[in-house]
């Protein structure tokens, strides 16, 4: 999500009951809820994105501040699905902020951990997107033997999201078959084939662009699934381009 300070948006998440149980709400040891997760904000945390007013945290109408929704359904049965819905609220300070959530049987224990989360940019009051946090010092080398200066590299750090779902065995606009194993990138103007330089945390690859897209405002990119998973991007990260 993008939003202002302060601008409230409904995040919908559906969770698959693969067990032998119902989720009876209202009924302690059988009623199914979200609770905030590791590692942001930490499990049974308050997040800065959410709550019931207690806190600091603004007025969104979870049942707690370390409980995101409960079962929208009196009943979810075995081989049943909860659609679980809950507002999320921007703080007043822009930056970039995570909502991790996991199910739980309230009174009983914690299911298993899908990885499920949000990411929110709060915008800056001028609209703009903030940037990204400055890198963690990295620890100091031995200065390497002297050579040639390498030619400067321009890089910027731009927005990127990932697709495939739904495209997979269509051929892209640069003639490749959509896969789940296909390296690439979509780009609006760069012309099929060139490879781009991407870097999420300490992790780099060099991909061809193979698509079109996105059609998303201040989107540069989007991943495929493989590159997206060789960066260890989330679904949408900020990278840096080197060129």
């Amino acid at each position: 999500m993008s939003l202002c300070a302060g601008e409230q948006s409904t995040a919908t998440v559906a969770f698959y009951n693969s067990g032998s149980f119902g989720w009876v709400a209202g009924r302690m040891g059988e009623s199914a809820y979200l609770g905030t997760w590791a590692p942001e904000p930490g499990q049974d945390r308050p997040s800065k994105l959410g709550g019931d007013g207690y806190l600091g945290t603004p007025n969104t109408a979870w049942p707690r501040t370390n409980r995101v929704a409960v079962q929208p359904a009196a009943y979810v049965g075995p081989g049943q699905v909860a659609w679980f819905r809950f507002a999320v609220q921007a703080p007043a300070a822009p930056g970039l902020y995570r909502l991790h959530v996991r199910p739980l049987i309230e009174g009983t224990g914690w299911m298993e951990d899908q990885g499920v989360f949000w990411q929110v940019i709060v915008r800056n009051a001028d609209g703009a997107i903030p940037p990204p946090p400055p890198a963690p010092p990295t620890p100091s080398a031995a200065p390497p033997s002297p050579s040639p200066a390498p030619a400067p590299v321009e890089t910027t750090t731009v927005f990127a999201s990932y697709y495939g779902p739904g495209f997979y065995g269509n051929r892209t606009a640069c003639g490749q078959v959509m896969t789940t194993t296909l390296q690439g990138v979509a780009h609006r103007t760069l012309p099929c084939g060139t490879v781009v330089q991407l870097s999420y945390g300490d992790r780099s690859v060099g991909v061809p662009v193979v698509d079109r897209g996105p059609f998303i405002p201040d989107r540069e990119f989007d991943l495929t699934i493989a590159t997206k998973i060789a960066l260890g991007c989330p679904d949408l990260c900020q990278v840096v381009w080197a060129r």
